[in-house]
């Protein structure tokens, strides 16, 4: 069963959003060839999501997927790059239109969080990156009375720069990946962490594990937890505080959850997003039915949680979802981060194997591998069958001091990662 998600005042800039799509962009005149426009509406997506979609392979027949406004230089646009699942850059198009429907996006927890006088420490990556253009743009079009400061995105590895930078900002709000958040808040003084009243993060799963122990952390402060990609700005975001979490606010999109077939995981929905823009408007990249291959998890009706494809490791057809994993280690006492090193399933390697490293902070828990391994097949029964059964695929568990844990990895600057995947990065 499939479901729709969208605000009611979205409809006129759906059907303008729409008819400019056919009208600019080969790709989507195609894709909508012989559907009668006048009556089309957004459940109607829903029912086509087998012609009418678009991939991220897609994104690179820019001849195609970009609109004639763009492709002709008609108007000025700033090309973000991003790799996301596709594993090479793709070049997205974005123009003040798109500026500003970003600060649509945002407005809610603009408005309600921030206050004259508020200083941001941003930890995102610099223009011309998507989240820099976001987080930059989100305040600037809302006119927000906020000092922005753009860290360099390198101090994250060197604690002596990083602490010299924060006290000179004081920051009142940290904007970063949802990992990076976390650690700050295992390095930061005391009183830097209690000055922060707002932890902005995205890109990563925030399950409630790793939300509660951030909140501990950073006693004063809410969370905004924004889903969001280079292809559609901020799509939508939730808040979360020690009293719970609410569910996911969508104000610019329409999304369309899809069930994936997966009887062991009914709650589980594929997403679609979908892309409108307000009468007049001319946003870089035109979205229908984008299938980034992200999850939302639902709950009487409500998303409560989105995985992000980067986030999910496949053993043998089994999937271990890092949220799982998230909720075992930053729900235990003793351990304090993780990584995962996947190595998937190719013809030189007819066994998929995942490495889960765990870190704990201090003495060394007794039987922790084994403890972890254990949650992790009450978690996920179809992995314990690949795993223990069907030995079909490979389950590590290691424990490391915090300090080991990303020791012998990739380090790449401005871009955080909790599955390194062999063969990709190594």
């Amino acid at each position: 069963m499939s479901m729709v998600i969208y605000h009611t005042s979205i409809l006129p800039g759906f059907e303008y959003t729409l008819k400019k799509a056919v009208e600019t962009t080969p790709f989507w005149a195609e894709k909508f060839k012989g559907i009668e426009l006048e009556e089309f509406a957004p459940e109607n997506l829903a029912e086509l999501t087998e012609r009418i979609t678009i991939r991220p392979h897609d994104l690179y027949e820019t001849d195609k997927v970009w609109p004639d406004y763009i492709r002709e230089g008609r108007l000025f646009h700033a090309v973000m790059r991003t790799s996301g699942t596709t594993g090479k850059p793709k070049r997205v198009p974005f123009t003040q239109d798109d500026k500003r429907r970003t600060a649509r996006q945002m407005k809610p927890w603009v408005e309600k969080y921030f206050e004259k006088g508020e200083r941001v420490a941003s930890f995102f990556p610099p223009l011309p990156s998507s989240s820099g253009n976001f987080a930059l743009s989100g305040l600037e079009f809302n006119g927000a009375g906020v000092a922005y400061f753009q860290v360099p995105i390198t101090y994250l590895q060197n604690r002596e720069l990083l602490l010299r930078e924060l006290n000179d900002i004081r920051p009142t709000s940290i904007w970063a990946l949802t990992a990076t958040a976390y650690n700050l808040g295992l390095i930061l003084p005391e009183k830097l962490r209690e000055d922060v009243r707002t932890i902005v993060v995205g890109g990563e799963t925030l399950t409630p594990e790793l939300a509660k122990a951030t909140l501990e952390l950073f006693p004063n402060a809410v969370i905004i937890d924004n889903f969001g990609s280079t292809e559609d700005d901020v799509t939508g975001f939730r808040t979360v505080d020690k009293k719970g979490a609410t569910p996911f606010h969508f104000g610019e999109s329409v999304l369309v959850l899809e069930d994936t077939g997966d009887e062991d995981y009914p709650e589980y929905k594929r997403l679609y997003i979908n892309k409108v823009m307000r009468e007049g408007e001319l946003t870089g990249l035109p979205l229908f039915n984008y299938d980034i291959g992200d999850l939302a998890r639902v709950e009487k009706g409500e998303v409560v949680s989105i995985i992000r494809v980067k986030d999910v490791v496949v053993l043998s057809g089994a999937k271990l979802h890092i949220d799982q994993v998230m909720e075992i280690v930053y729900g235990h006492p003793e351990l304090k981060d993780f990584v995962i090193l996947y190595y998937p399933l190719t013809p030189e390697n007819p066994k998929p194997k995942a490495v889960i490293r765990v870190a704990y902070e201090g003495k060394r828990p007794a039987g922790i591998e084994d403890e972890v391994r254990e949650l992790i097949y009450e978690a996920n029964n179809p992995v314990r069958y690949e795993v223990e059964e069907a030995k079909s695929s490979e389950l590590i568990v290691e424990a490391v001091p915090i300090e080991r844990l990303r020791e012998g990895l990739p380090i790449r600057p401005g871009k955080t990662k909790r599955i390194y995947v062999f063969g990709k990065d190594f």
